[in-house]
Protein backbone atom coordinates (compact mmCIF):
# COMPACT_ATOMS: atom_id res chain seq x y z
CA UNK A 1 0.00 0.00 0.00
CA UNK A 2 1.03 3.09 -0.82
CA UNK A 3 0.96 5.92 1.49
CA UNK A 4 1.52 9.83 0.56
CA UNK A 5 1.05 12.38 3.22
CA UNK A 6 0.57 16.43 2.55
CA UNK A 7 0.83 18.70 5.47
CA UNK A 8 -1.65 22.05 5.05
CA UNK A 9 -0.71 25.23 7.16
CA UNK A 10 1.47 22.92 9.18
CA UNK A 11 5.08 20.94 9.41
CA UNK A 12 4.32 18.09 9.95
CA UNK A 13 6.80 16.10 12.31
CA UNK A 14 8.37 12.83 11.73
CA UNK A 15 6.49 11.32 14.76
CA UNK A 16 3.10 12.57 13.31
CA UNK A 17 4.05 11.09 9.84
CA UNK A 18 4.54 7.77 11.50
CA UNK A 19 1.95 7.67 13.09
CA UNK A 20 -0.29 8.19 10.82
CA UNK A 21 0.99 5.48 8.61
CA UNK A 22 0.48 2.96 11.38
CA UNK A 23 -2.43 3.59 11.52
CA UNK A 24 -3.34 3.87 7.95
CA UNK A 25 -1.12 -0.06 8.03
CA UNK A 26 -4.13 -1.39 10.06
CA UNK A 27 -6.68 -0.95 6.84
CA UNK A 28 -4.31 -3.40 4.92
CA UNK A 29 -6.63 -6.35 6.66
CA UNK A 30 -9.68 -4.64 4.70
CA UNK A 31 -7.87 -4.98 1.18
CA UNK A 32 -6.27 -8.39 2.00
CA UNK A 33 -5.72 -9.16 -1.82
CA UNK A 34 -5.10 -5.65 -3.62
CA UNK A 35 -2.65 -4.62 -0.50
CA UNK A 36 -0.25 -3.50 -3.36
CA UNK A 37 -2.03 -1.85 -5.90
CA UNK A 38 -4.04 0.76 -2.92
CA UNK A 39 -3.01 4.17 -2.35
CA UNK A 40 -3.46 6.01 0.48
CA UNK A 41 -3.58 10.07 0.05
CA UNK A 42 -3.44 11.69 3.30
CA UNK A 43 -3.81 15.74 4.01
CA UNK A 44 -3.35 16.90 7.71
CA UNK A 45 -3.14 20.28 8.65
CA UNK A 46 -4.44 23.23 10.59
CA UNK A 47 -8.15 24.68 9.23
CA UNK A 48 -6.51 27.90 9.36
CA UNK A 49 -2.98 28.92 10.25
CA UNK A 50 -5.12 31.86 12.68
CA UNK A 51 -6.41 29.84 14.84
CA UNK A 52 -4.63 28.18 18.11
CA UNK A 53 -7.13 26.24 19.66
CA UNK A 54 -10.20 24.59 19.30
CA UNK A 55 -10.82 22.15 16.62
CA UNK A 56 -8.56 23.17 14.68
CA UNK A 57 -6.90 20.00 13.28
CA UNK A 58 -8.16 18.51 9.86
CA UNK A 59 -6.92 15.19 8.11
CA UNK A 60 -8.40 14.42 4.91
CA UNK A 61 -7.87 10.39 3.37
CA UNK A 62 -8.39 9.83 -0.33
CA UNK A 63 -8.03 5.96 -0.72
CA UNK A 64 -8.08 4.46 -4.07
CA UNK A 65 -8.12 0.67 -4.74
CA UNK A 66 -10.07 -1.13 -7.97
CA UNK A 67 -10.81 2.23 -9.39
CA UNK A 68 -13.08 2.69 -6.09
CA UNK A 69 -12.47 5.75 -4.13
CA UNK A 70 -13.25 6.29 -0.84
CA UNK A 71 -13.23 9.69 1.19
CA UNK A 72 -13.26 10.43 5.07
CA UNK A 73 -12.45 13.71 6.54
CA UNK A 74 -12.35 14.53 10.06
CA UNK A 75 -11.85 17.78 12.70
CA UNK A 76 -10.60 17.49 15.99
CA UNK A 77 -8.74 19.22 18.85
CA UNK A 78 -5.55 17.41 18.07
CA UNK A 79 -3.97 15.73 15.19
CA UNK A 80 -3.73 12.55 16.11
CA UNK A 81 -7.51 12.28 17.48
CA UNK A 82 -7.87 13.72 14.13
CA UNK A 83 -6.04 10.70 12.37
CA UNK A 84 -8.17 8.68 14.87
CA UNK A 85 -11.10 9.28 13.67
CA UNK A 86 -10.88 9.55 9.48
CA UNK A 87 -9.39 6.33 9.76
CA UNK A 88 -11.94 5.21 11.57
CA UNK A 89 -14.51 6.39 8.66
CA UNK A 90 -12.72 5.06 6.58
CA UNK A 91 -12.67 1.35 7.58
CA UNK A 92 -16.33 1.41 8.81
CA UNK A 93 -16.37 2.40 4.81
CA UNK A 94 -14.29 -0.28 3.18
CA UNK A 95 -16.01 -3.17 5.66
CA UNK A 96 -19.25 -1.97 4.28
CA UNK A 97 -18.02 -2.06 0.57
CA UNK A 98 -16.33 -5.69 2.05
CA UNK A 99 -19.77 -6.69 3.02
CA UNK A 100 -21.69 -5.70 0.35
CA UNK A 101 -19.50 -7.35 -2.41
CA UNK A 102 -20.17 -10.63 -0.71
CA UNK A 103 -23.78 -10.58 -0.22
CA UNK A 104 -23.85 -9.92 -4.07
CA UNK A 105 -21.74 -12.78 -4.68
CA UNK A 106 -24.38 -15.10 -2.21
CA UNK A 107 -27.26 -13.72 -4.00
CA UNK A 108 -25.73 -14.27 -7.73
CA UNK A 109 -24.64 -18.23 -6.32
CA UNK A 110 -28.24 -18.73 -5.11
CA UNK A 111 -30.01 -17.50 -8.53
CA UNK A 112 -27.44 -19.92 -10.35
CA UNK A 113 -28.05 -22.84 -8.16
CA UNK A 114 -32.09 -22.09 -8.23
CA UNK A 115 -31.70 -21.64 -11.92
CA UNK A 116 -29.76 -25.17 -12.07
CA UNK A 117 -32.20 -26.80 -10.25
CA UNK A 118 -35.06 -25.68 -12.13
CA UNK A 119 -33.34 -27.86 -15.14
CA UNK A 120 -33.23 -31.21 -12.88
CA UNK A 121 -36.94 -31.79 -12.34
Amino acid sequence: MEILLKGTNYEMPIDVSAFARKKLETLRKYIKRNAESARAYVELGKETAAHQSGRIWRTEINFDIDGQRFVAKAVEESIENSIDQAVGELAGELRKANERSLVLKRKGGATIKSFLRGFST
